[in-house]
């Protein structure tokens, strides 16, 4: 099990990195503007370049770039990956 969990993060941060260097495909994400306490569910968090699965509601600092992936915390990495390239 912990092979399969490296792997599904590993993939996420190669996500992140991509959105990195592909910021136009923001466009595809959701922008999180005026939430101070973020619901569960994917993110991809621009100051950090990561895309991070958030299970319980969590405070988050003003002024923090946030985008909303998917609203499912639990979501497969193929859903996240559609989603972030852009295809349904």
């Amino acid at each position: 099990m912990s092979e399969a969990r490296e792997r599904m993060q590993q993939e996420l941060m190669d996500l992140g990195a991509w959105l990195t260097e592909h910021p136009e495909a923001r466009k595809n994400l959701k922008p999180v503007r005026s939430r101070v306490v973020l619901d569960p569910g994917v993110y991809y968090n621009s100051g950090t370049g990561m895309i991070e699965r958030v299970h319980t509601p969590q405070h988050i600092a003003l002024g923090t770039r946030m985008f909303r992936v998917n609203s499912d915390p639990a979501a497969p990495i193929e859903k996240i990956r559609r989603r972030v390239l852009g295809r349904k």
